[in-house]
């Protein structure tokens, strides 16, 4: 594509930067869905649910996230329209996590802040994992946070 046709469809760089990172997220948020919908009714899907979130975490999408927000902390264009494309996608995307960890899960009325913290966690974890890559550390605190998990629904124990 030629720089002209990227200028018509992009008005910026930080435009440009931001609809790419928000396509891989779509894509992802596809992909979980499609995941979620093949789960059985016998599967746990709290654990399953978490440990595709961590997956997730794991590949070039989330370190181009990442480069994107210390990017962002020096260039408020940039800032902005990552801003504005997370608000877009949350709604989205929290759709797909409450098809991803199924009714029993979802129907809590402390799920969406279970959410937040489990997306801070899973953020926080992969930050850290970028130096420290210890794998079976990083899955023991994936499979606590799953106990967390399902005390801060106010669930005991497996579905």
């Amino acid at each position: 594509m030629s720089r002209g046709a990227l200028m018509h469809h992009y008005a910026s760089k930080a435009d440009l930067m931001v609809a790419s990172v928000r396509h891989l997220t779509e894509q992802r948020g596809l992909n979980l869905r499609q995941i979620a919908d093949e789960l059985s009714d016998d599967d746990d899907r709290i654990v399953r649910a978490i440990e595709l979130l961590w997956e997730s975490f794991q590949g070039p999408l989330f370190t181009a996230t990442v480069e994107l927000w210390v990017a962002s902390r020096t260039d408020p264009e940039l800032r902005a329209a990552l801003a504005a494309s997370e608000r877009e996608l949350r709604r989205p995307m929290s759709d797909v996590l409450a098809t991803l960890f199924g009714p029993s899960a979802a129907s809590s009325p402390r799920f969406e802040p279970a959410i937040d913290l489990t997306l801070q966690f899973m953020r926080g974890a992969a930050f850290t994992a970028i130096l420290r890559t210890d794998p079976q550390r990083q899955y023991a605190a994936v499979e606590t946070w799953v106990e967390v998990f399902r005390n801060l629904i106010g669930e005991e124990g497996g579905e």
